[in-house]
């Protein structure tokens, strides 16, 4: 049995704007007053100490510039969606498996439908492997970016977690390449002009297209059990041979 890779564009989810959802984006914050953004953001950041210790900082200020794209592409997609903010990352892109697990559980207390991570490691955690299994088992949907070329595929590779590549997918469609695997544009939002050509892109941006769509479809199916979504793309859009 053979799985053929189908696009399928979205456009009876374009009426929709993610309203009365919530998603948390873990990443290296935002920068709330961005032209892309330019709007109050509830989060924490996530430290750990001299001491080993995590501590909580109400300090959500983005000195990478990352999470902050990945914040303004699900802000132009499903712009009535309530982000929450997670500030995983400070100085450079990387945080301890501790860091990010603590962060997933803030997300769920939160009571967040979905998690977005862009982000990637090349080896499986145990601590993030068991955060992803009990949001996911509380009915949170994980959406996570993959790059199978560097081995950076956990926690994408989870079970229940919605691995996302970027692919030759248009803006306004993704690909579904097997079950809880999809293809979706890499670039963040446009830039005029030639400019967009030297924009930053990739599958972090990938994720945050799938994220802000499946904000959509909870919208539209008024915030069904993430098993409910998962139906509805194999359904819909996988074609078995």
């Amino acid at each position: 049995m053979g799985i053929v890779k189908q696009a399928k564009r979205v456009d009876p989810l374009m009426e929709f704007t993610g309203k009365g959802i919530k998603v948390a984006v873990l990443d290296s914050g935002a920068n709330i007053y961005h032209s892309h953004i330019n709007q109050e953001l509830d989060g924490l950041a996530f430290r750990v100490n001299r001491d080993g210790w995590i501590e909580l900082h109400e300090d959500i200020r983005d000195y990478l510039g990352h999470g902050t794209a990945i914040t303004a592409v699900i802000r132009y997609m499903a712009p009535d969606a309530e982000i929450l903010v997670g500030k995983i990352f400070d100085e450079k892109l990387a945080c301890y498996p501790t860091v990010l697990a603590e962060a997933i559980d803030w997300a769920v207390e939160k009571q967040v439908q979905i998690i977005n991570l862009s982000l990637g490691v090349n080896r499986s955690h145990r601590v993030i492997d068991e955060a992803c299994a009990s949001a996911i088992e509380k009915g949170v949907a994980i959406v996570a970016s993959y790059n199978e070329q560097s081995g950076l595929v956990w926690p994408a590779k989870y079970p229940g977690v919605f691995g996302v590549r970027a692919g030759e997918v248009p803006r306004p469609e993704w690909q579904l390449n097997a079950p809880y695997d999809f293809s979706a544009c890499g670039y963040p939002r446009e830039l005029p002009e030639d400019t967009q050509v030297y924009n930053i892109h990739g599958h972090s941006f990938a994720a945050a297209h799938f994220t802000s769509w499946l904000a959509r479809w909870y919208e539209q199916q008024e915030g069904k059990h993430v098993l409910e979504a998962v139906s509805y793309f194999n359904r819909n859009y996988l074609v078995s041979l």
